[in-house]
């Protein structure tokens, strides 16, 4: 699980390595400790999360420069009034690795986490010519990696922000409209009935009275985001 989590992490070129000794002062105090978590799903099969520290950031980043909307309980549960009234056909879409699919474009909002040990033996064994010359020996024995992260990484403080963004403008792209009093319940006509999407964070709830415009959606944010997993 583990080594699945790293290479997916490369294959999507989530990490630029940098030297240790090329580090500003400023760059080394503001360094991310990265943790690795391991759980048991309900088919049995063990899924690994790499998650940075994050919370070393609120100490130079403040909560309502990256607060992100999610939708209000009130929102979920009028729109689930509105899908019983006129009959609309329901769906749930889980978007998997989220933050990883969304790429972080400015320099200033990337973070620099820090690797240890195992993982950074089996980025190593990945992709030797891209990794093997920044291992680092700290004074403890251990070997590091210092990364510069091109995606939004999990447990940094803009990740939730950067994928709404994202999230957003894929939905404006798709002819959605935001309410004007929840952002994250968005509408569209399609099939000369109305759409609705309403989305915490990654997960989204989406009908229409037409199971086929629900289907159409799926398609749509498939071009988009890797794996959506319509229930």
């Amino acid at each position: 699980a583990v080594y699945v989590e790293m290479k997916q992490l490369h294959l999507r070129n989530t990490f630029k390595p940098r030297k240790w000794s090329k580090l500003s002062k400023d760059e080394r105090a503001k360094l991310l400790e990265s943790h690795l978590f391991l759980k048991k799903k309900r088919c049995g099969t063990i899924k690994a999360r790499t998650v940075a520290g994050g919370n070393k950031q609120r100490d130079y980043i403040s909560k309502q420069d990256v607060s992100s909307p999610t939708v209000s309980t009130q929102a979920l549960l009028l729109s689930c009034l509105i899908d019983a009234y006129e009959g609309r056909d329901v769906m749930t879409i889980d978007i998997p690795n989220a933050f990883i699919q969304t790429k972080v474009d400015d320099p200033k909002d990337r973070v620099l986490i820090k690797l240890k040990g195992t993982l950074v033996d089996i980025l190593v064994e990945i992709a030797p010519d891209v990794y093997k010359e920044y291992v680092h020996i700290d004074p403890k024995g251990n070997k590091i990696i210092v990364a510069e992260c091109l995606n939004a990484i999990y447990g940094t403080l803009m990740a939730c922000l950067l994928f709404f963004m994202k999230f957003c403008a894929s939905l404006k792209e798709l002819g959605f409209t935001p309410n004007q009093y929840e952002p994250c319940v968005q509408n569209r006509m399609i099939h000369g009935a109305q759409q609705t999407i309403c989305f915490h964070v990654d997960d989204c709830k989406a009908s229409h009275v037409n199971p086929a415009a629900n289907d159409q959606l799926v398609a749509e944010l498939k071009k988009e985001y890797e794996h959506i997993m319509p229930d």
